[in-house]
Order: structure tokens, then sequence, then C-alpha cells
């Protein structure tokens, strides 16, 4: 029962992405802001650059999250039943961390500055 409790650290990140990833999708926050949304100086230069990061964010993030639900529920049955040891799944949260962070903002970002220049405009 102990390693159940891992599942619901490992099932954070997951659950966030997708959920904020189909909020992201449906245009929500729907102003540039400070305080909710993804936040980087390239995303926050006007509400069309805003709008393009949370789009796109969204088709990496609800995929990737279903992916990491559907690990980190194995990871914690066969865990369960001996398969591997216990001590792995804090190892699950981290790299689901590292993932998040790399497979996430890096290409959104680029992704930003290949549509849009310093400046927040659309390049033709």
């Amino acid at each position: 029962m102990e390693l159940w409790r891992f599942l619901s650290l490992n099932l954070i990140i997951p659950l966030v992405m997708v959920v904020a990833g189909i909020c992201f999708r449906n245009g929500l926050p729907r102003k540039v802001n400070w305080w909710a949304g993804y936040r980087t100086p390239m995303a926050c230069k006007n509400q069309e650059t805003w709008v393009f990061a949370h789009k796109y964010l969204s088709k990496i993030w609800i995929p990737l999250g279903l992916i990491f639900l559907i690990i980190s529920i194995g990871a914690t049955i066969f865990a369960e039943r001996g398969t591997f040891a216990p001590e792995t799944l804090p190892w699950i949260a981290g790299a689901q961390l590292l993932v998040f962070f790399l497979v996430t903002f890096i290409p959104t970002e680029i992704a930003l500055r290949k549509a849009f220049d310093k400046n927040g405009e659309r390049r033709r």
C-alpha cells in the first residue's frame, strides 16, 4: 500500500499536463498575464504570441501527459508485484520533470522564434 503513495506523487505532473493542455487548447487563459499560463518573455510579447504558444504547448502536453499517466500507473503496479524495486518510483517523477521541461519548453520557444521576430511580429 505504501507504493500507492508514490503513484499519487507520480500522477501530479501528468495530470497537470493533461488538464492544462486541454485548457490551453480551448483558449485559456484568454489574455496575456504574468500569473497563469505559459509565461515566458517571448510568449508574453502580445496576444498573438500568447495564443500561439498555448496552442502549440497543448499539442505536446496532452499526449505526453497521457503517456506519463500510463507509465506511472504501470510502474506502480509492477513495483507492487515485485517486478522492479519500489525505489525506482521517485526516479520516474524526476524523469517526468526533466522531460516536462526539455520536451515542452524548448520546442515551444523554438517554434515561437520561428513564427515571430524578437518584437513579437509574425514572420512572413
